[in-house]
């Protein structure tokens, strides 16, 4: 895979395979100008396109806008390029979009063409932000910065230009904006091989760096007008502020993260006596700043989430305060942290906030993650980890071996290996070799290599197979901007990434097997990995007093049996009861895991094991969640307390399901009949507490509804009916708790509005108010609902809230009133929405609003029923999103699945203006019936299709605790589904439930393609 190409300087273009006679590149002619000119019908079949036909009338269209001598330079620019059908389309789009200046900038400097194409062919999304952002354009020719990485300051400089330009309020769309804007300089050195890896991540990671401290200058700024500044007394008495840090770990602790990390972080403050009558304490206002500096970063906006924050390397993980005190952090890594979380902290790292409380704590926390003595024990550890994680996966493959493609990051001899390589022997030796202590796996590979830890060639194999599968890690996030690590299956996806990695593999050919060198590389990291382990493994056996250890393929079982056997001699003094559940003989290894993970965790204080005692039969009854389902096991293992709730199943009752016969979408019957959220929705609590009990209490909801999924078998309906019943509960608190402001309507719309919300799944709502209020009042109300439900606090969020299916999405305004919903149906709406707005549905506020909605909704309706468009755009918009997930398959998406009755009834509906358009897909499929629009027959087919799959998709949901798009890797995980789905629906599955869903699925799609065909 190597190239002729040479590196390029940060303002010409590089080379193509092919030079003239003078030594120049055909793309390096463009700086002299030294080309013949090409018309519409120039020859392009030396370029790699997919579909050559398109490709030839972009190429058409394209060059009509440009001057000759860049026209005649657009075939070699494309041939260049990894992806020349994805460079073609994006450039005639840039061209055909942006203002006349910019194509004449084009025309001028040639150089930026080939930009252009560097960018459209490398990054599909990246290629959007160039195409929304011009002006980068003239950056580059202005500011000639492609050449040097940028310092945080220079990155700082930037952010402050940029803001004074921007008219945008939105703190966290500002920055997840400016972010793009600056990864297509930072790609654009990257792909053309100006910078090399450590600058691009060194890059990447000094500009989060930047947003993090911004969003915490925002966020404290918000929190200092509401309380003041926090301060304590010094050791002289003296009021001074309090210091606040965050700390970066993992990736960015490196300074290595990737175009698409996760960003785990830690929130730490100054300890001192708090000067009395302050308006909130320190740690409550620390709390709620780690809080807003995390949802300013994480909040998802039109440009997307500035980072995904992950919080759960902080002291006591997910159950952790979100900010903690020095002094309790560093007692907590001295006395009761885990060595993995000590293994964490060599990574850690200051990133926004006062810098000397971070390097306090850093310096503090040095003699617990390093040793004087020569620490053998943490290879075993890092080893345990990555042994768990392959068997994870193990397990994962097992049935899609055939055809699973390479993780470049955790399969064997992957990014995950060379890096817990490293790390096992800085532990292992940066004790009595300070130097050794670093945060980036290129740099300490350095040092372990010049303290001769590690052999040269093995120095050389694992630096250089680093660099090369970080670069294809890259090239496939910088694709579609999607977090993956995974090489692709398909012929064409692979051709892009060769092309896409060409140069950074000597010794290759430009042909060779991407995945076949990714497979050498890795099997060669994987031999270095055993061999080094086992020298200090011998070593250890030699020296350390930890004997035992010795390498194997699985985990070492022997602590944990003894920590077993321990919890067993504990139960027969003190409760022999659940004793002879513990020892039961038979029990499968999934329960009996499970349930001495329970139990240790119940016996971490004597709160939780006194409510496990006090509950014999809900232990029992608890077996068959351990056996079944992940999701309610985590649920139990992290709050043992919820035991008590499988002593007292029933009583909650679903408000929805198949009683929408009965009722329509704007029934007053609903309002809290929880009195937990009742009196929530009432209470004089601290607000703060109030937000606590509202996610205890909704995980306490839908922990009993899973329960019951579980062991009484229920019917989908009732069971998606209960926890929708919970969710509008939530909402109905949040929205007391916003003060049940007058003028506004909450209004429920996707599977929340058809009673069909399920576990892990978003709230779609719509907020209306009345025009003659006052509108940013109720704004700002209805923003505080969705902070109530949505917020990240230490006991999780509720469920996200999506309000992007109000008219234009995310860029129309967030509280709408009627008369634009009105205005809005008449002209602007879509397609899509007709079909959307069937599912519209009442939840709590002012009542007329609501009727006046569903009044314009008619008006919606009754514009797409008369048009003789309507059914085509309801056909290709249900194609492109089948054809959007390729081949893989989902409940949702695939050919006869859920869309495809959802789609079908809603547009019947609509088209022959069923009055009662709400209720599930049961509920819908039979008003069709009723109506005569559609066959009974068919109906009852769809009704049974339906269903399974809703059945299906729940109860993998509840198995695997993700809401996955198809049936679990895992065999285990596979096998509970089957038997949970067969028992809940009385049905056997003699080919299997896949075969089931199969044939189901053609069955559908006959229906969904007759039904469409006879209504044209």
């Amino acid at each position: 895979m190597s190239s002729n190409k040479p590196a390029s300087g940060p303002n010409q273009p590089i080379g193509t395979r092919v030079p003239d006679e003078e030594g120049r590149s055909v793309v390096g002619k463009i700086a002299v100008g030294k080309t013949t000119g090409v018309g519409p019908y120039a020859d392009l079949s030396n370029i790699s396109f997919q579909d050559p036909e398109t490709a030839r009338v972009n190429f058409a269209r394209a060059i009509e806008r440009l001057s000759p001598v860049l026209a005649s330079f657009l075939p070699a620019l494309l041939a260049e390029s990894p992806d020349p059908d994805s460079a073609l389309m994006l450039f005639d789009r840039m061209v055909s979009e942006a203002p006349p200046e910019v194509v004449r900038l084009l025309d001028r400097h040639n150089s930026l063409a080939h930009y252009a194409i560097v960018v459209f062919g490398h990054s599909r999304f990246l290629g959007e932000t160039l195409i929304q952002n011009t002006d980068l354009l003239h950056s580059f020719l202005r500011e000639k910065n492609l050449d040097r990485s940028f310092s945080r300051e220079e990155f700082h400089e930037s952010l402050a230009r940029f803001r004074s330009r921007s008219f945008e309020t939105d703190v966290s769309l500002l920055l997840a904006r400016f972010k793009r804007r600056e990864y297509v300089r930072i790609m654009l050195r990257d792909v053309l091989k100006i910078a090399p890896l450590a600058e691009t991540t060194a890059d990447i990671s000094a500009l989060a760096d930047v947003l993090i401290e911004d969003a915490l200058r925002e966020a404290d700024s918000r929190l200092q007008r509401r309380y003041g500044t926090p301060q304590h007394l010094d050791s002289e008495g003296r009021l001074v502020d309090t210091p606040f840090a965050v700390l970066s770990l993992g990736k960015l602790g490196g300074s290595e993260l990737n175009y698409s990390s996760d960003v785990e972080l830690m929130y730490i403050f100054g300890d001192g006596v708090e000067p009395p009558r302050t308006t909130v304490s320190n740690r409550e206002y620390f709390i709620r700043l780690a809080q807003q500096v995390t949802e300013i970063l994480s909040r998802v906006t039109r440009e997307g989430a500035v980072f995904r924050i992950d919080l759960r390397l902080r002291p006591q993980g997910a159950e952790g305060e979100l900010a903690i005190p020095l002094v309790q952090a560093l007692s907590y890594y001295a006395s009761t942290a885990h060595d993995w979380e000590q293994q964490a902290l060599i990574k850690v790292r200051y990133s926004a906030g006062e810098a000397s409380l971070a390097r306090e704590f850093i310096r503090a926390v040095q003699p617990h993650v390093y040793t004087e003595q020569v620490n053998f024990a943490a290879i075993k550890t890092a080893l345990v980890a990555r042994e768990k994680m392959h068997k994870k996966r193990q397990h994962g493959a097992a049935l899609e071996q055939s055809n699973e493609s390479v993780n470049v990051k955790i399969d064997p001899g992957g990014i995950r290996d060379i890096e817990f390589l490293v790390q096992c022997l800085q532990r292992v030796y940066g004790g009595a070799e300070p130097w050794l202590r670093s945060g980036g796996t290129l740099f300490s590979l350095q040092k372990l290599h010049d303290k001769l830890h590690i052999s040269g060639k093995e120095f050389h194999d694992l630096t250089s197979a680093y660099e090369f599968l970080r670069h294809v890690e890259h090239r496939l996030q910088l694709q579609q901007g999607q977090q993956t690590h995974r090489l692709p299956v398909g012929a064409a996806e692979l051709r892009i990434l060769r092309r896409s990695m060409e140069g950074y593999a000597p010794g290759e050919s430009a042909e060779s097997d991407v995945e076949k060198t990714v497979r050498r590389r890795m099997a060669s990291v994987g031999e270095i990995y055993q061999r080094i382990i086992y020298q200090q493994q011998t070593r250890s056996l030699r020296d350390a007093a930890d004997v035992e250890f010795q390498l194997r393929s699985t985990p070492e079982p022997t602590t944990a049996d003894q920590s077993n056997q321990q919890i067993l001699e504990r139960l027969a003094s003190d409760a022999p009861w659940l004793y002879q559940i513990a020892s039961r003989q038979g029990l499968v290894p999934q329960t009996r895991k499970n349930l001495f993970r329970f139990l240790s965790s119940a016996f971490t204080s004597s709160e939780r094991y006194a409510a496990v005692l006090r509950h014999p039969e809900a232990v029992s009854r608890a077996l068959s969640l351990f056996e079944a389902s992940d999701y309610l096991t985590d649920i139990l293992i992290r709050h043992p307390e919820e035991i008590a709730t499988l002593s007292g199943l029933g009583g909650t009752s679903s408000r929805v399901g198949s009683g929408y016969l009965f009722q329509g979408p704007l029934s007053k019957t609903r309002g809290t009949s929880d009195p937990v959220f009742a009196y929530l929705g009432a209470s004089q609590a601290p607000y703060g507490e109030k937000l606590s009990l509202l996610r205890q209490h909704y995980r306490h909801r839908v922990f009993a509804a899973g329960a019951r999924d579980i062991t009484e078998l229920r019917n989908v309906y009732e069971s998606l009916g209960a926890t929708t019943a919970a969710a509008e509960d939530a909402i109905a608190t949040a929205f007391s708790l916003a003060g049940q402001p007058e003028g506004l309507a909450v209004i429920a719309l996707g599977r929340l509005g058809s009673g069909e919300f399920d576990v892990l799944s978003d709230a779609d709502v719509l907020f209306v108010s009345e025009e003659v209020k006052d509108r940013a009042a109720l704004t700002k109300a209805a923003e505080q609902m969705m902070q109530a439900l949505a917020a990240y606090t230490r006991h999780g969020m509720v469920f996200p809230v999506d309000a992007r299916l109000r008219p234009r999405g995310g860029e129309g305004e967030l509280v709408v009133t009627p008369a634009q919903l009105q205005a809005y149906f008449e002209q602007e709406a879509q397609p899509w929405e007709a079909l959307m707005y069937t599912k519209l549905r009442f939840l709590v506020g002012e009542h007329d609003l609501a009727e006046r909605t569903l009044s314009a909704t008619k008006t919606l309706f009754r514009r797409f029923a008369d048009d003789p468009t309507f059914l085509r755009a309801v056909r290709e918009m249900r194609t492109k999103l089948e054809t959007a997930e390729g081949i893989e398959k989902s409940f949702k998406t695939s050919a006869g699945a859920i869309y495809d009755i959802d789609f079908l009834s809603s547009y019947l509906l609509v088209k022959h203006g069923v009055n009662n358009k709400g209720g599930s897909l049961r509920d819908r499929l039979w008003r069709c019936a009723d109506a005569g629009v559609l066959e009974k027959a068919d109906a009852a087919a769809l009704d049974h299709a339906a269903e399974l799959l809703r059945t299906v998709e729940h109860i993998v949901r509840i198995v695997v605790g993700r809401a996955r798009k198809w049936l679990p890797a895992t065999e285990h995980a596979r096998q509970v589904t089957e038997k949970l789905v067969g028992d809940i629906l009385g049905r056997e599955f003699s080919g299997g439930l896949e075969a089931e869903l199969a044939r189901t699925c053609g069955t559908v799609r006959g229906i969904y393609q007759h039904v469409l065909e006879v209504s044209k």
